[in-house]
Parts: C-alpha cells; structure tokens; sequence
C-alpha cells in the first residue's frame, strides 16, 4: 500500500474514534466516514477491506455514495465478526439450503439447516409494488439470462423465482431499493449464490429483518 494511502486511512481512523466512540447504532469495529468527491474505495481504506465495505454499506464499486456517511472497518477482525441478518432461522431449520431476502434491511442470508453461512447486500424493487414478499423455490438457473421484459437487460447468474418473472441475480447496487422486482446482488455474491443453491431450494423474501 502507498504511503500516502496509508497516512490518509491513519488520519481517518483517528478523526472518526473519538467522534464515534459512544455512537448506538455503529457496529464494534467500525467507525463513520463522510464519502468526500474525489474519494474512492482505495482512498478510504486498504484493498482488504473493500469488499466488506461494500457488503455492510450495500453499494458496488460503481456507487460509492459521495456525500453520504458509509461504515468503514477500523478493527477488521471485530467488524469481520459483525453479521446484519439473524444467525439462525427456525422457520428453514429442516432444508438442507435456503436463502432468506430481507427487505427492510435490504440483506439476504444464505443458510444450511438454518445455520447462517453467508450474507451480502441486496436492491430489491423499487417504488408502491417493490419486490414481493412471498415464500419460493429456486425454480431455474441461468449463467446469463436476457430479461424478456426490459430490453433483454443481461442478468447473469440469475436464480428464478417459482411462479414468478423475477430473479436473484448480479445486478447495480446503489446503496437502495432500485430494480422492477428483482434481487439484485454483488457480483461475487451472485455466483456464490448461484453455484451453492439447488433448483426447488427454498427462498423467502420477508418484509422485515
């Protein structure tokens, strides 16, 4: 890492511990960081850490948000630690896999008997109709699917919905609900999606976290 990097991030740090020390809603190992123009992700923080930046602040490296405050780490281990979706659901504890979207914190969980395995961040669907609350099942799996619906839009490693049009699949992450009822997610976190699911494995999509 530069040296001018890495004095930029010492500086970071130490302006935003004692103006965060006591914040409620920060999550151990994280700190509060105003996005500033000019800024970028290696600006802000080291490379390691860049993809848990944009999981816990749900953007993509195309949307850092200028002007508005993100989480960055300052303990990497401790905000490693830190899961935004429960680490247990009861109501999946007999499938084998299931992927839980939820809405109102705009995460998804993957789970394995009910065990959290991974997380990331989610854009659901925008606008009154945003994306439906329901429980589905994987119904097909696409490495790249054309959208029928919006000008053969590319939506690659796209997971179907049962009885649905709409899709988990790797899409722009602005930071808020933003597509016309998909899921969209990380790229990374698509594929990973993508290669662990199973067709007729559940997934849940709920209103609240």
């Amino acid at each position: 890492m530069k040296i001018r990097s890495l004095v930029f991030f010492v500086c970071i740090i130490c302006s935003f511990l004692v103006g965060t020390a006591f914040a409620q809603d920060v999550p151990e190992g994280f700190v509060t960081y105003k996005v500033k123009r000019g800024d970028s992700l290696g600006k802000i923080a080291p490379d390691d850490h860049h993809e848990l930046i944009m999981k816990i602040n749900k953007f993509d490296r195309r949307h850092l948000p200028i002007g508005k405050e993100i989480l960055i780490p300052v303990d990497f281990e401790k905000a490693s630690e830190f899961t935004p979706v429960p680490t247990y659901c009861e109501e999946t504890s007999d499938s084998e896999r299931s992927v839980h979207v939820f809405l109102g914190t705009q995460y998804f969980g993957a789970y394995e008997k009910g065990q959290l395995v991974f997380w990331g961040p989610i854009s659901s669907g925008k606008g009154r109709k945003g994306t439906r609350p329901g429980n589905f099942k994987a119904a097909k799996k696409e490495p790249l699917h054309l959208s029928k619906l919006y000008g053969r839009a590319p939506m690659p490693f796209s997971v179907n919905l049962s009885r649905t049009h709409y899709f988990l699949h790797q899409g722009d992450l602005p930071g808020y609900p933003a597509s016309h009822g998909c899921t969209r997610l990380l790229r990374e976190d698509a594929k990973k999606i993508y290669d662990w699911i199973k067709i007729n494995d559940p997934v849940i999509i709920s209103r609240n976290n």
